[in-house]
């Protein structure tokens, strides 16, 4: 068995030595491009804190999908380590063709592909990667550890976020102009999550920190629902202490209610991909089961 996830899908370090070991070293990532200005970088190569400057300083950050190309490179590199099955995981198929570029390039494939949509993204996928290479560590097949993920994405995450302006996800086309135009009008400031694989509104406040407030309720009452769970905090800068004061607030509220109910918590970054879209300053949380 091998697994192919796209950069959008967070592992940690020590994460991405587990599932590599698990999977016997038949694991490969695909990056997603992003763009500023139109100059491209490879996704993981351009530091959070320096697209963060730029955008702030005016830049336009857009990305760009992998081609079919790269997921069949990636296919073949892990079919001659030994893979008599591939398993692909995407972000949402709904905010991008990353998922299409995998289906295309796993249906001329030698060996067989299975291209699962997370409907999310992130460290929610990032979940479901731990998931699936746990299970292949222990023999189980494709079919199972597809429909074992799916479960897991739909009942056991939740991703929410609160971005500090919509413009990014307005000029994306992840929200509709309309929806950004009241938000800027009215000083609202939405707590946003995902559905389904696309970007819902859950709440619209006036003020970042009520914003941030309804975020944390939301997902302490996730992780209350799921019990054994995990709370991931997640910033756009790089580092909590590059996010600003804010953003630490967050993560001390979860912290304290993670103490006090057993829960993990740990911190991450979002990959520069997302940062195009949802911008400097945004502060995400994801609740999940652990795996």
């Amino acid at each position: 068995m091998g697994l192919i996830v796209d950069s959008t899908v967070l592992l940690r370090a020590d994460e991405v030595a587990r599932v590599s070991h698990d999977l016997d070293s038949r694991f490969a990532v695909v990056p997603l491009t992003v763009l500023v200005d139109d100059e491209p970088h490879v996704d993981g190569d351009l530091p959070p804190l320096e697209l963060c400057r730029a955008m702030e300083e005016g830049a336009r950050a857009s990305t760009s999908m992998p081609a079919p190309d790269d997921f069949a490179g990636a296919i073949a590199d892990l079919a001659a380590a030994g893979a008599d099955h591939i398993l692909i995981l995407t972000m949402s198929r709904a905010l991008s063709g990353t998922h299409d570029s995998a289906v295309r390039a796993g249906s001329s494939a030698e060996v067989p592909v299975t291209v699962l949509d997370s409907a999310t993204t992130s460290a929610a996928a990032g979940g479901a990667a731990l998931l699936i290479a746990d299970g292949a560590a222990r023999g189980r097949g494709a079919a199972t550890l597809r429909a074992a993920a799916e479960d897991y994405l739909r009942e056991e995450t939740q991703t929410l976020f609160c971005p500090s302006t919509l413009e990014h996800l307005e000029r994306g086309g992840r929200i509709g102009r309309a929806a950004s135009l009241v938000g800027r009008a009215l000083s609202i400031v939405p707590v946003l999550g995902l559905t389904e694989g696309i970007v819902d509104t859950r709440a619209r406040v006036r003020t970042l920190r009520k914003a941030h407030a309804r975020m944390i309720a939301e997902s302490l009452a996730a992780a209350r629902a799921l019990g054994d769970c995990e709370i991931v905090v997640l910033v756009s800068e790089g580092s909590l202490e590059a996010a600003g004061e804010d953003a630490r607030a967050v993560r001390d509220a979860l912290a304290e209610a993670a103490a006090e109910e057993g829960w993990a918590l740990t911190e991450g970054v979002l990959s520069p991909v997302i940062v195009a879209h949802v911008g400097p300053g945004a502060v995400g949380v994801v609740v999940r089961g652990r795996s």
